[in-house]
């Protein structure tokens, strides 16, 4: 097995880990994809997104087994994710690679500045974190 390969699925194990604990790692793959892979921009996103349905998948089947999938919300958003993933897909085809790079790297610093500016509350817990309560296999009413 080489080098680059053995790498590359040791980013992909630890870009796993990371989101099963609730972190965002479709950048820091898609950074190890272009930056040290030598991956296009376009092609590193298709493949974080393949990675991302192999995980989800694992992680739906979880939540189906706990009952904690809301099917009504699952069903809105699902209706409002196809047009923006047409969209999006039309748009990679049709952007320069280099403004595609540089409006991933704005969208993850607008995305990560404020999970590095939250501030705590008195409980502990980070302002809007949710309590837990309500949660778990017999507390969705929309299912």
């Amino acid at each position: 097995m080489s080098s680059s390969l053995l790498l590359t699925l040791l980013a992909a194990f630890l870009s796993a880990i990371l989101s099963g604990l609730g972190v965002g790692s479709a950048g820091i793959f898609v950074l190890y994809l272009t930056l040290v892979a030598g991956y296009a921009q376009p092609e590193a996103q298709a493949l974080n997104l393949l990675f991302f349905l192999l995980s989800a998948g694992a992680a739906l089947l979880l939540h189906a087994r706990e009952r904690r999938i809301p099917v009504r919300v699952v069903l809105f958003l699902a209706v409002c994710a196809v047009p923006g993933a047409m969209a999006g897909s039309y748009l990679v085809r049709v952007l320069d690679a280099g403004l595609l790079r540089r409006l991933f790297g704005g969208m993850l610093v607008v995305t990560g500045l404020p999970q590095l500016l939250k501030r705590e509350g008195r409980s502990g817990r980070t302002v809007g974190q949710r309590t837990g309560k309500g949660q778990g296999k017999n507390s969705a009413k929309t299912r």
